[in-house]
């Protein structure tokens, strides 16, 4: 009797792996239908590299071939365009700070947000940090990433060039800091806690800005939030409509925080003024201006990060309509 239940058992087994089977190719397959064709493929010393291409937008992949786990997407045919919502929500840096002369990217990927700085600011200095070596070829042979006499792409860990910069005399300041560095899951942790932020205040002007793109769907996003509080004392929030990405962004000593009114007034402002592709109006409409972290949500530190574990705690947060 125990050997035929035995033999059932394997024949249930055998059923669900087969279904499991067919549910993989059927899901891989809707992948490579959203994505497109793979057009690249390569193993650096810090990601698996997939450059994948339907119609006009091309899309980069770090290490997996989950389809929600995009770096980065250009529309070839519409170079302005902001295929993902994350790229426009940046630009929320300029209403705190409306005329940056000096900017610093931590991340790379596609190059779209310094490529797009760039355009709507030709005389603004931008200084990329990327660690790994095979991402600015990509950008530039798949993704129209060009560097010039302004733009400048630094081959090193963020955590290590603002170190260096620290150590400048005089130290360097930068209006406007954006916070983009994305390995194939999430933030390095040593580019998320107060010891790291203290060193991103040190290279911010007064009046300048900090921008932090993180995904607000679990506990993570809180922790992050307090820890931005903890550093810099104010950091107000932009909830992507779209997707899960946020925006903390904090001023300098002397930057403003702002209201919902105010965020939109200069908005309309800098949107007449630039001409901006997308509408930064409604990304001025995202902003939570009273958005606080979670009570029980810590200060992460490079002794207490458990970013892994608050990865996997959801949270109630949503964004507002």
């Amino acid at each position: 009797m125990a050997r035929a239940s035995a033999g059932r058992r394997a024949s249930w087994v055998m059923m669900f792996c087969a279904a499991a089977a067919s549910v993989l190719i059927v899901a891989g397959a809707a992948h490579a239908q959203w994505l497109g064709r793979l057009i690249y493929q390569e193993n650096s010393l810090y990601h698996r590299i997939f450059v994948y291409r339907y119609g006009s937008v091309v899309t980069l992949q770090f290490g997996t071939r989950h389809p929600m786990l995009v770096q980065s997407q250009v529309d070839l045919d519409n170079m302005r365009r902001h295929v993902q919502e994350y790229s426009a929500l940046v630009f929320s840096g300029l209403l705190y700070q409306p005329e940056p002369k000096r900017m610093l990217l931590l991340g790379l990927g596609g190059g779209v947000i310094p490529r797009e700085m760039r355009h709507y600011f030709p005389e603004l200095q931008i200084d990329v940090v990327e660690i790994d070596p095979a991402i600015p070829p990509v950008a530039e042979r798949f993704f129209g990433f060009r560097t010039d006499d302004k733009l400048s792409v630094h081959i090193s860990d963020g955590r290590m060039f603002i170190r260096k910069q620290l150590r400048s005399d005089p130290v360097p300041k930068y209006d406007l800091v954006v916070l983009d560095a994305y390995n194939s899951d999430y933030i390095p942790f040593h580019l998320m806690t107060r010891e790291f932020l203290e060193q991103v205040k040190g290279i911010l002007a007064d009046d300048g800005v900090i921008v932090a793109n993180v995904l607000y769907n679990s506990r993570l996003c809180d922790a992050e939030l307090r820890t931005f509080l903890a550093v810099f004392g104010r950091c107000q929030v932009f909830m992507g409509a779209y997707s899960t990405n946020a925006m903390l962004v904090a001023p300098g000593a002397s930057a403003p925080t702002l209201t919902a009114k105010e965020a939109g007034l200069r908005a309309m402002a800098l949107q007449r003024k630039h001409g901006f592709a997308f509408d930064l109006t409604t990304v001025a409409m995202r902003l939570r201006p009273n958005t606080l972290p979670d009570p029980r949500a810590i200060v992460l530190t490079d002794d207490q990060a458990p970013v892994n574990w608050l990865r996997s705690q959801e949270t109630s947060r949503m964004p507002e309509p």
